[in-house]
C-alpha cells in the first residue's frame, strides 16, 4: 500500500501554531453563523472537523485538553448541556489519532469515506450525551451532518496538502 504525506504543509513551529489557530479561529466564527431550516441539518460541525484535521497532522501537539476545551466552547456557543461537545470532541480525537496511520494510507477521496463513520459516531456521541440530560430525540438529522462533515473533510484535507508557498500568496 501506498503511503500518503502526512502533512504537506510544512512551516516553522510558531508558524504552524498559527495557522492551527486561525483554521480554529475561522471554524469557529464559522459555526456562529445563524444556520437556519435544512442548512441547520446540513450543517457539519466546523470545529470538530478543522479539531480532527490538526489531530490527524500534528498528534503530539493536538490532544484532549484542546478538544475538551474547544468542545466546552462549542457547548457553551450553541446553548446545549456543558459537557456534550466536549466529551464528543475528545472522542473524535481520540479515534481519529489511533487510525491516523490508517488514514495516511487512503486518498483523499477514500480518506473521506473512512472519516464518515467516525463523524458520525461522534455526532452519536453528543446526541446521547444531550438526550441522557435534557434533550428529547430530535431525529436522524445527524446522518445529514456527518455526510457533509465529510465532504467538507475532503475539502480541508485537500487544502492541507496543498504546498506552503501557495498558502502564502
Amino acid at each position: 500500500m501506498k503511503f500518503h504525506n502526512r502533512s504537506a504543509l510544512k512551516f516553522e513551529p510558531m508558524q504552524e501554531w498559527r495557522m492551527i489557530g486561525l483554521t480554529l479561529l475561522t471554524a469557529f466564527l464559522l459555526k456562529q453563523i445563524p444556520w437556519q431550516g435544512w442548512l441547520l441539518t446540513l450543517r457539519p460541525d466546523f470545529m470538530l472537523i478543522a479539531l480532527l484535521f490538526w489531530a490527524q497532522r500534528r498528534t503530539e501537539g493536538i490532544g484532549f485538553g484542546i478538544a475538551f476545551g474547544l468542545g466546552i466552547l462549542a457547548d457553551v456557543q450553541d446553548g446545549v448541556v456543558l459537557g456534550q461537545h466536549a466529551l464528543s470532541y475528545c472522542v473524535g480525537v481520540f479515534l481519529v489519532q489511533y487510525f491516523s496511520r490508517r488514514l495516511a494510507m487512503f486518498t483523499l477521496p477514500h480518506q473521506a469515506l473512512q472519516m464518515f463513520p467516525l463523524l458520525l459516531l461522534t455526532e452519536i456521541v453528543a446526541l446521547v450525551a444531550g438526550w441522557m440530560s435534557t434533550r428529547t430525540p430530535q431525529g436522524a438529522w445527524v446522518l445529514a451532518s456527518a455526510a457533509t462533515g465529510s465532504l467538507l473533510w475532503w475539502a480541508v484535507a485537500y487544502a492541507g496538502k496543498m504546498p506552503a508557498a501557495q498558502i502564502e500568496k
